[in-house]
């Protein structure tokens, strides 16, 4: 889902943090350097907005884990699912995956942007159990957040073109991982 970046910002210029957390659990790395840019030109507190922004992104990665959790397990073992390859040793393969490599998994899952919500998904998939799930994905969320933040408050002016290029991140992420 992409939202419409002048909506966007001025959403945030009017209601400032009350927007900030439901644009981040959906729209979660241009929400954090919007919310740095609007920071370094005054309109937010900085870290008020990294805590508003963190907490956002946290919930993302719960519904995500969810969805994995509850919903995966039926629709991987659906048609569909064996269409797409995923068939019970692959599920095996996945817990396994995330039991022998958490921090790799999770610190990638993070940063690829692309591929995240499948890599968050996948956890609950794997059954990861929740509390361990959030030991992993806390710090991660905490230092990815704060470098988007970081990156909106110093090169915010050009949040267009810095959503431009994510948009080009995430396909090649994509690419590559496919």
């Amino acid at each position: 889902m992409s939202l419409d970046l002048n909506y966007i910002i001025i959403s945030l210029e009017h209601y400032k943090y009350l927007v900030i957390f439901p644009f981040s659990v959906v729209e979660g790395p241009i929400i954090s350097i919007i919310a740095g840019f609007l920071s370094s030109i005054g309109q937010l507190n900085f870290w008020l907005a990294f805590l508003t922004v963190v907490l956002g992104d946290l919930v993302g990665d719960t519904l995500y884990y969810c969805l994995g959790r509850f919903g995966g397990q039926k629709f991987f073992r659906s048609k569909l699912g064996g269409k797409l390859g995923l068939n019970p040793d692959r599920i095996l393969w996945i817990e396994k995956h995330f039991r022998d490599h958490p921090w790799k998994t999770f610190t990638f899952g993070k940063f690829a942007h692309g591929t995240g919500s499948l890599i968050l998904a996948a956890a609950g998939l794997g059954k990861v159990p929740y509390f361990e799930f959030l030991g992993y994905n806390i710090p991660t969320t905490l230092l990815n957040s704060f470098l988007l933040v970081v990156i909106g408050y110093f090169f915010g002016h050009a949040y267009n073109k810095i959503d431009h290029y994510l948009s080009y991140y995430s396909i090649a992420v994509l690419v590559l991982v496919v």
